[in-house]
């Protein structure tokens, strides 16, 4: 699938354009005369060619490469900086009844897909808002994940700005695909008492943390904790800082975690340690379930219980450990 952009017509034929594509005809110029069918000239040497053929061959032969399912982009149509979109649905012909002196090139287009938007909208990636910007008669753009993840954000209005540029908004956004990476990594690198060994770390390197224990080796001799971390909260000042006890599952699985039985672990944790905190660490992506079973422990021991799962875990390590990792 090959996403074409067609350059902007003359100002007298820029209502027609966007009319016709409306209507489910793209149309494109240099075609000012009957014999500058295309279907016509792809038969002909180029020798046997007039010069006017010569140069509508020259200029408008790549029609002929558009085919159904391609998205062609008008740009500054219906005026300057905006654009409309739409999807190929028919192949090239050549519309000699037009009553237009030019723009006889047609492809057929779905006029149910047709969208306009402005270039520099929020829902418009920034690669996109480059690419379709003047390039000479016609350009293909070459970031079609970009582009349709743009047409379904245009469709959904989805991106809201807020008080973020437009490139943080889409780098923060597109890191998550790293994180995830990431994460999976860790998995990968650290299976069992390994991951938990390593998450010790990461905690022995947080500020406030004032020990971190590293608790039997398996259910019914850890009592569900994996690792109980002490630390220090309150305000920094004599006698009003105390040691708090968080105890803390980790699982090192893939995929979605949907079993909540390390749930239950975390509530025997607390109650075996006096903690005054749980926490669930989870290399695999948080499911609904997983997190309404956190919530209704949590409301239940009337304490705190988090749940760190999928992408959150690389940002945790990052955080905490990244230098140990990247020195």
């Amino acid at each position: 699938m090959t996403i074409w952009a067609f350059n902007q017509p003359a100002e007298e034929y820029i209502k027609f354009v966007n009319d016709s594509v409306k209507s489910g005809i793209s149309r494109f110029g240099w075609s000012w005369f009957n014999d500058s069918d295309l279907n016509l000239l792809k038969n002909k040497n180029w020798d046997d060619m007039t010069d006017d053929e010569k140069n509508v061959w020259s200029k408008s032969g790549f029609l002929l490469d558009i085919v159904k399912n391609d998205w062609i982009v008008h740009i500054n149509v219906p005026e300057w900086g905006k654009c409309t979109a739409t999807q190929v649905i028919k192949p090239y012909y050549f519309d000699k009844d037009t009553i237009e002196e030019d723009f006889h090139h047609c492809i057929g287009v779905d006029h149910e897909s047709v969208i306009g938007f402005d270039r520099n909208d929020p829902n418009v990636h920034p690669l996109v808002s480059r690419k379709l910007k003047l390039r000479g008669r016609f350009w293909r753009i070459y970031c079609e994940e970009e582009f349709f993840k743009s047409i379904k954000n245009l469709k959904d209005n989805v991106v809201n700005l807020q008080d973020e540029t437009k490139g943080t908004f889409y780098l923060k956004t597109e890191l998550l695909g790293p994180l995830k990476d990431i994460t999976a990594l860790i998995h990968t690198n650290h299976d069992g008492k390994n991951l938990e060994r390593f998450m010790a770390a990461v905690f022995k390197k947080m500020p406030f943390v004032e020990n971190v224990i590293e608790n039997g080796f398996g259910w019914g001799t850890d009592y569900g904790a994996d690792l109980i971390v002490e630390y220090r909260s309150g305000l920094p000042i004599n006698g009003l800082e105390k040691i708090e006890k968080i105890v803390i599952q980790i699982k090192s699985y893939e995929g979605e975690h949907w079993e909540t039985n390390a749930v239950e672990q975390i509530e025997e944790a607390i109650n075996q340690y006096g903690a005054d905190a749980g926490m669930l660490i989870t290399t695999a992506t948080k499911t609904e379930q997983l997190q309404e079973a956190i919530d209704k422990l949590s409301s239940e021991i009337e304490k705190p219980v988090a749940l760190l799962a999928g992408e959150d875990v690389a940002r945790f390590v990052i955080k905490y450990y990244g230098d140990e990792l990247l020195s």
